[in-house]
């Protein structure tokens, strides 16, 4: 029985003394896609009009940020009141985190997700890839009145 003991000791000793090797963490952090879907339509949920505010809108860096200015097509379906019920999808790398932020760089969610205004509005957030290194963007959302 003490035999074993000490065998057990110098294996548990062995062991714990081996470096772990850890992969190599991602830094992959770049928004590749933004979709925004508009239920204009209350009675009905499954009619919705989808825009593609990344690839149609106005992209500009300013200093750290990518700033997209996207502005609404010019039609009967987008108006102050079904911009109310609008959602967000993005499109990032698969090791990456999305994290809404407020107007001050404040941290307020995970996800862009759920139903929002986007009558006017911004959204803010950021791209966490898994080794830590962020991207931040801010979306801005006109329409024509």
């Amino acid at each position: 029985m003490k035999y074993i003991k000490i065998l057990f000791l110098a294996i548990l000793a062995a062991v714990s003394c081996q470096k772990l090797d850890r992969p190599e963490l991602d830094g992959a952090n770049e928004l590749s896609g933004l979709k925004c879907y508009v239920y204009y339509d209350a009675e009905n949920v499954r009619t919705y009009s989808e825009v593609n505010p990344f690839a149609d809108g106005t992209t500009s860096n300013i200093g750290a940020v990518t700033a997209i200015a996207y502005t609404f097509p010019f039609d009967a379906k987008y108006t102050a009141q079904t911009l109310k019920n609008c959602r967000l999808e993005a499109t990032i790398p698969s090791t990456a985190t999305l994290v809404e932020l407020d107007a001050t760089g404040k941290e307020i969610g995970k996800g862009i997700g759920g139903m929002r205004n986007l009558a006017g509005t911004t959204v803010y957030f950021k791209v966490v890839a898994a080794d830590g290194g962020e991207k931040r963007y801010q979306v801005k959302f006109n329409y024509s009145k």
